[in-house]
């Protein structure tokens, strides 16, 4: 509302005209559709206090919270700074370098068994298999999902620990396992640990990745076929899938669980024995051996040249 000033040289009739001026400012307080008309301040708040918000409303694509005059957002979280302007605008900002371990993209993983994160934790479900699961039509009609993809290749790296939570009630009947076929022939146990009972909560298998842990290694369920899909390793250790022997490469040496064959030095060498046929053996001295069912040991020396 505008000041209205009268200077004491004016004449009444400057004073009564100025005075009258003011219904341009707020009319005719009578006419005011506020229950308080007797000024103009008790009408301006008495619609203040009628106002209320109309908000906006958050949702997480299931639960949904309207958020209106009175209400508090409040927002948490590591790496994260929300700001409130003077024109009531909320700002949220995420570090560009949050520190993550990333399993299903081509970034790999990050280091886990620092003291503080001694594991990195992966949550299984059960699900009924569709197109994107690589052995849909093929073996049990369910599958996993990790951390809600359905089951993906993942990656291992050694000297880390890899926890898969089965606490979700859907993976009952369900327990994760690893072997070294996807078709369960020969099941790996080298670090793998279990914790419970598949869907009830704290059950969990655990691997620790190491240097000799197989390249190849396929997580599946214990109870059904084709559930799960394939974990690779970079190590430098490879698994025979039928007698479940470990070849390691290593400082130019290959040598396997046996340690039946070496290879170092530019040197192959392997010893073994031969079982004769009913048509018998000559060997490549002219010697021959005859009888059925004898066996002959032999050696095997060749110079290797390593291009």
């Amino acid at each position: 509302m505008a000041v209205r000033s009268v200077a004491t040289t004016q004449t009444l009739d400057n004073f009564r005209t100025t005075f009258n001026s003011l219904g341009t400012d707020v009319g005719d307080l009578s006419s005011l559709s506020t229950t308080a008309k007797g000024s103009i301040v008790l009408a301006i708040n008495e619609i203040n206090t009628s106002v209320t918000g109309t908000g906006f409303t958050l949702s997480d694509g299931s639960t949904t919270q309207t958020i209106v005059t009175g209400n508090t957002l409040l927002v948490t979280g590591t790496s994260i700074s929300a700001t409130v302007s003077a024109t009531d605008t909320l700002t949220l900002a995420i570090a560009n370098d949050v520190s993550e371990n990333v399993y299903f993209d081509l970034l790999g993983a990050q280091h886990n068994a620092d003291g503080s994160n001694t594991y990195t934790e992966i949550e299984v479900k059960r699900i009924t298999k569709t197109s994107a699961h690589i052995y849909h039509g093929s073996g049990s009609s369910l599958g996993y999902t990790l951390d809600g993809v359905e089951s993906p290749f993942i990656q291992f790296e050694p000297g880390n620990t890899y926890r898969f939570n089965q606490s979700d009630s859907s993976n009952s009947s369900h327990p994760l396992a690893f072997y070294l076929d996807s078709g369960k022939n020969n099941a790996y146990t080298t670090g793998v640990t279990t914790n419970g009972t598949a869907g009830s909560s704290g059950a969990y298998t655990q691997i620790v990745v190491s240097d000799s842990t197989p390249q190849r290694l396929y997580y599946q369920c214990s109870s059904h076929s084709l559930m799960g899909n394939m974990a690779r390793t970079s190590s430098t250790s490879f698994a025979d899938t039928t007698t479940s022997a470990i070849l390691t490469v290593k400082g130019g040496s290959i040598t396997d669980s046996s340690g039946a064959i070496s290879f170092g030095n530019e040197n192959l060498t392997t010893t073994g024995s031969i079982t004769v046929g009913s048509s018998g053996v000559i060997f490549s001295d002219g010697t021959s051996q005859t009888s059925a069912g004898a066996t002959n040991a032999f050696a095997i020396a060749q110079a290797v040249a390593l291009g």
